[in-house]
């Protein structure tokens, strides 16, 4: 019950805060990935994926890779443009599923997997992102939820959440707060063990 209380207030405060500050500045500090990212921040908070280099990490590569596909995009199909969420052309297909795949494989190559980032490079590869105060009000948000997760983890939490690089020694004394259960092990995880000890 105190997690769910805890998942709540967080939530809530973390992601009203970054809504106040977006109607406050008129800044684009709002996009739908942060929703995801802060459940994972606050209901797995020592988990790898919610650690703060993977979450910044990846969410800056997911942009980086969305905006790179769309110019790739523009120059492969001329003078297509992309519809910013009017509808699909073949520029868009195009620019989507170049960002998708470039963003899985930038994030697995580089260690910093982080699930809801993998939306981020969507929302850059439909060409919502239009100049340079939009994608810096989007790594600004990513920041600012960081040093949330921090505050509320770290700080006021107790947790041994990092400040940084994810700890694997840490999630032996909590394994829930990673995702995993008490063992250490995932289902996923004992099925494939099961599975190479049959072999």
């Amino acid at each position: 019950m105190l997690q769910v209380i805890f998942v709540l207030t967080a939530g809530v405060t973390a992601l009203g805060t970054i809504t106040a500050m977006a109607y406050l500045t008129n800044l684009m500090l709002l996009f739908p990935p942060l929703g995801p990212s802060a459940f994972i921040l606050f209901h797995t908070p020592l988990a790898e994926t919610a650690s703060p280099r993977n979450v910044i990490m990846a969410h800056t590569l997911a942009l980086v890779t969305g905006l790179v596909s769309v110019a790739l995009a523009d120059a492969i199909i001329p003078h297509a443009g992309l519809p910013g969420g009017a509808g699909l052309n073949w520029a868009s297909v195009v620019a989507i599923a170049t960002a998708m795949g470039l963003a899985s494989i930038a994030m697995v190559v580089l260690n910093c997997v982080h699930p809801p980032a993998a939306a981020t490079a969507l929302v850059a590869a439909m060409g919502f992102l239009n100049n340079i105060v939009q994608v810096s009000g989007v790594l600004i948000a990513v920041i600012i939820l960081v040093f949330e997760a921090i505050v509320f983890n770290r700080i006021l939490g107790g947790l041994p959440y990092p400040l940084w690089r994810f700890d694997p020694e840490v999630i032996k004394d909590h394994p829930s707060l990673a995702g995993l259960p008490r063992n250490g092990q995932s289902a996923w995880q004992k099925m494939v063990t099961k599975t190479f000890h049959r072999r």
